[in-house]
This record gives structure tokens, sequence and C-alpha cells, in this order.
């Protein structure tokens, strides 16, 4: 947070990741499970489980419903995170990396580029993977620094009206692979500008394994920004759907700024932000949301 000294900071910091995360993540109301058919995902390693769990809880907390994710390990998760995580979400499916390493290219093996690239990163685990072992046909994918402060509307819409759109988030800059001329001429659609995948409503068909297959194969090897790969491909599926739609930006929120707006209804915390202000801003409140208030204000 960059209003503050260091000197601050660093206390703060400590605060919200030591103390007040923890707390937030250890409170679990009883909710009724979420049986809609619509499966939630988020591909996680050792070094952002922290988040990833002070993420899942947040939703889980203003969805209202007690959700049994599933998680993709990105292949770092230790013994102790596997323990970890299912004393905070007894009911959430762990999908180990060596275990998709195994499955995943099989369900790839008619589409090279989509196999060779997913085994490249484990950024490509959120395309491939969550696809994959999404038992429905409509899923949800949210990214481990994503954290939420108010009932997320619209995607509560999505989930009770069976849209088959495909939704994800608008960013203030845009963040893909190649300029947006380049794609546009190379798969031949519009591409919806500054689209970010930190959050995705996926209808399974909308995650063309053709076009990604298209895009891998086309364009890959002369990406400016190698590790927007992933980002892209979301785009290009959300632009290639007459109904494909952004998130509105300013409920949820991508920034760089030391605190979220008003309105927000999650924050994306991005690049350093998710070092810092995801612990002093999102930590804090989150746990003040969950920890106090709702004892404080029972009836929500």
């Amino acid at each position: 947070m960059k209003i503050l000294s260091s000197f601050i900071r660093r206390p703060l910091i400590a605060a919200g990741r030591d103390l007040f995360a923890p707390r937030a993540v250890e409170r679990r109301e009883t909710l009724p499970d979420y049986l809609g058919g619509v499966s939630l995902h988020m591909v996680v390693g050792h070094d952002m489980l922290r988040m990833g769990l002070l993420s899942l809880r947040s939703f889980e907390f203003h969805t209202r419903y007690r959700w049994s994710p599933l998680i993709h390990d990105d292949g770092t998760l230790d013994a102790g995170d596997l323990a970890l995580l299912q004393h905070h979400f007894p009911d959430a499916v762990v999908i180990t990396r060596s275990r998709a390493d195994q499955e995943v290219p099989v369900g790839l093996a008619d589409f090279p580029a989509c196999r060779d690239h997913r085994m490249k990163h484990h950024w490509f685990l959120k395309v491939f993977d969550t696809r994959h072992y999404a038992p429905g046909h409509r899923y949800i994918i949210i990214d481990s620094d994503i954290i939420f402060f108010r009932r997320p509307d619209a995607v509560l819409d999505w989930l009770t009206t069976g849209s088959e759109a495909m939704r994800v988030m608008e960013d203030d800059h845009e963040k893909y692979s190649h300029s947006r001329q380049t794609i546009e001429e190379q798969l031949g659609l519009k591409l919806l500008p500054c689209a970010n995948s930190g959050l995705d409503l996926m209808p399974k068909n909308a995650a063309d394994l053709a076009l990604a297959d298209k895009f891998l194969a086309t364009c890959a090897d002369s990406a400016t920004q190698y590790p927007f790969l992933e980002q892209t491909i979301f785009a290009i599926w959300v632009s290639a759907r007459a109904e494909g739609r952004l998130l509105p930006r300013e409920q949820y929120e991508i920034s760089w700024n030391n605190f979220r707006r008003r309105a927000a209804v999650c924050r994306h915390y991005i690049g350093p932000a998710k070092n810092d202000a995801l612990y002093v801003e999102g930590a804090t409140s989150f746990w003040w949301q969950s920890c106090v208030q709702t004892r404080l204000f029972p009836q929500r």
C-alpha cells in the first residue's frame, strides 16, 4: 500500500496475514449446500494457499451457500497443505498434479497444441483441467487472489437462471499475449477489450478446445507476453460467443489501488497488491464482516 511507510505497512500486513485471515477462514457458518449442478474450481499452489482459502471462504460467505470446491494442485501442494484444505473444506475434491498429468492429456489427444502447452506451465491448468474435471455443463473458476465483500448478484443470477452466457471480469488495462489486432486477424473474430480471467462463469461448450488449439498452434510461438496466453484464451472464448459478456468493472474490481471501490462486490488483487493490500484491506475487512458484524448484527 503505497500511501503507508514500510514501518507501518509491514506490521499491518503481518496482522492481516497471520491474525485476521486465519480467523476469518476458520469460521464457517451453517449454510445450505449448493446443489445446483455448477462446480466451483480453483487452481492453487503452496505459496498461494492461504489466499486461496480466504478467497473460497469469502465466496461462500457472500453467496450464502456451502460449496464443495474442486481444488487443482499446481504441483506444489504438500501433505500439510492437503491437511489444511481437508480441515477447512472437508467436502473439497483435491485433484493432484500427478493425477491430472496422467488424465488430462488423454482428453486433449485431438488437440496437440493444447496438450503440449498444458505441460509447459501450470497457468494452463486453469484453462484445460477445470474443463476436464467439471462434472456438469457449467462451472465457475475463481483465482486465489480474489476476495468477496458483497453478495455477488451477477454470479447468483447466472447460477439460478441456468444461463449459458460466458462471463469474465473486465480489467482496466488490456493484458493479452499479442496485440488485439494480431489475434483478430489470425482467428477472424472480434476480440472483447480488457477481458480478465480472474473470475469465469463457464458453460462447458464455451471452452472450445478446437479454437484454443488453433490459437496456440498459430500464435503461441510469437507471443510477446507468454504468461498471458492463458488469459488470452479465455478472452477468445468469451468473444467467440454471441452472449459472451464482461462483468461490470465497478463491482467486480481489478485494480492497483490502495483501497477498493465502495461498490466493489469483490476485488482481484493483482501484482504487488496481493502481498500487501490483500491482507491489509482484504483479509481485515472480511474478518470484520464474517467474525464481528455477524455477531453484532446476526440477521443478514
